[in-house]
């Protein structure tokens, strides 16, 4: 009789300690300790990173690297499962977005998305106009009031609208950590 009352308390103990190791895992996680624990070493500052790297089109986060399949890549990037969508998260909140060009562009060139199928053409590093084949590394310092810092951010967001990685600044060894 004793064993028995033994056993099930040892039962219930270890259905306890199940439940709250499960319970653990669905608590929100904050993404920046994950990120400051697993990611910083190699990637330096997530906000850098993302404002650097990554861009939020349309609520889907995309990089320079894995333009495809970003999520894939993360889920295989030593991301733990129960943290995968905080650190996507907090990726997502800073990365590039194509808002600048809504507030700076769209009046005149409408959508990003129908602006680069309709008048840009991507090929490798190189990004230029449909009709004219001027190169737009020379032509938008001029455009309007854009400002020189202002052209990388345009070439990656016309690249990336388009769906294809864009190199300007480093090497793609180089452009994975800090």
């Amino acid at each position: 009789m004793v064993n028995k009352k033994i056993n099930c308390f040892y039962s219930v103990i270890f259905f306890v300690l199940l439940n709250i190791v499960e319970l653990g895992e669905a608590v929100a996680v904050d993404g920046r300790i994950v990120w400051d624990n697993k990611c910083e070493e190699c990637h330096g500052d997530s906000t850098q990173f993302s404002k650097k790297y990554l861009w939020n089109l349309d609520g889907l986060l995309q990089g320079q690297h894995h333009v495809k399949d970003l999520e894939r890549y993360l889920r295989q990037h030593y991301v733990p499962d129960y943290a995968f969508q905080s650190i996507q998260n907090l990726l997502l909140n800073s990365a590039n977005s194509p808002l600048q060009f809504n507030s700076e562009c769209s009046h005149c060139h409408g959508e990003v998305s129908g602006f680069v199928k309709e008048s840009i053409w991507v090929r490798g590093n190189r990004i230029t106009g449909l009709e004219s084949g001027q190169d737009l590394r020379e032509f938008l310092p001029g455009h309007e009031t854009l400002q020189s810092g202002d052209v990388i951010f345009y070439l990656k967001l016309f690249a990336r609208t388009a769906g294809k990685p864009f190199y300007i600044e480093e090497p793609l060894l180089e452009a994975i950590t800090r």
